[in-house]
């Protein structure tokens, strides 16, 4: 197994920019999960100033990624997964999502392509709801069922971005030197829909079996629910910590959570030049020559391209993917 990612540096080209300025860049120049790029970006940058991030703001940021949440889970279920089955992609369902006028009505066409899933607040009702429905999404569960087990069971903790054991590993990561974004330092690990359990029946999916293809899909699935629920209320976060924290050398790390999971920057600023910026996003960590992904496809019998597929869907990268 060979896992090669061709990305460019890109943060590299903020270093020598005034702080603002470089700022301004980053939805530019990170468009996807843009939103969460310039929330993590500019918590990295309160931290490296000293600077505290308040309530209100903390509230404002976090409302803000919900309906970027929502489009991302919204390609996931109309491009993504009909692509699994062989099916044609729901480029109509997806454009209602796009095209929502506010949160509330993005979301809303979000819940849609989940239907059903709502009343549901335990396992069997959840297995039940994937044997019964004729839901897309369901059947690429059944489908994931049906290829026998892809890969083992794995405990993982919940490295939600609060997290202090997730802060000691981003933040060892990202300071270590020579950093390469695609090969992050230390151990990494899985940081996808169902290890954040954001939805608290992944929490329970956690508990009970573990990370495999077939839990991590279900994970995202959940994820989704979560998402629309969420938008449409426009539901504060809740007693989450606020996502930065100070590092060494005059340096800031600042976290947003994405779809995909929590993607993190971290800033070292002189005076108000930016002297060194670094990220790092759930693909990144899946998809490390280290990571998950390489060592579940090492190990996996019988590495059918229907197999492989499926696998990579339920860490779900973030940029187009080939098969060789």
């Amino acid at each position: 197994v060979d896992i090669r990612q061709q990305r460019p540096a890109i943060a590299r080209a903020l270093v020598g920019l005034p702080v603002e300025a470089a700022l301004a860049r980053i939805p530019t120049l990170l468009p996807i999960c843009g939103t969460a790029q310039a929330v993590a970006a500019a918590r990295a940058v309160e931290a490296a100033r000293g600077e505290e991030e308040s309530r209100e703001q903390f509230s404002v940021r976090e409302n803000s990624l919900w309906r970027e949440q929502a489009l991302a889970a919204a390609w996931r279920l109309s491009v993504d997964w009909p692509d699994l089955l062989g099916e044609a992609r729901r480029m109509e369902v997806l454009k209602r999502v796009y095209r929502a006028s506010g949160d509330s009505e993005c979301c809303a066409a979000l819940g849609q392509m989940v239907e059903g899933l709502d009343p549901i607040d335990d396992i069997d009702g959840l297995l039940g709801w994937v044997r019964d429905s004729e839901n897309l999404a369901a059947r690429v569960i059944r489908l994931a069922q049906g290829s026998g087990s892809i890969d083992w069971a794995e405990p993982i903790p919940a490295p939600s971005r609060d997290s202090a054991a997730l802060r000691a590993i981003a933040s060892e990561a990202l300071a270590r030197e020579p950093f390469d974004p695609l090969d992050p330092a230390g151990s990494p690990r899985e940081v996808g829909p169902l290890a954040m359990g954001r939805d608290p029946l992944a929490r329970e999916l956690q508990a009970a079996g573990g990370s495999t293809v077939v839990s991590r899909l279900l994970g995202q699935l959940l994820e989704a629910r979560m998402i629309s629920g969420a938008g449409k209320s426009n539901r504060d976060p809740g007693n989450t910590p606020a996502g930065a924290w100070t590092v060494p050398a005059g340096g800031g790390v600042g976290c947003a959570v994405t779809a995909r999971g929590p993607v993190f920057h971290r800033v070292v600023l002189n005076a108000d030049t930016v002297a060194d910026w670094r990220v790092l996003a759930p693909t990144d960590w899946h998809f490390s020559p280290r990571g998950p992904v390489a060592s579940r496809l090492t190990a996996m019998a019988g590495q059918t391209r229907e197999r492989v597929a499926l696998l990579v869907a339920s860490y779900d990268p973030c940029a187009p993917w080939a098969l060789h």
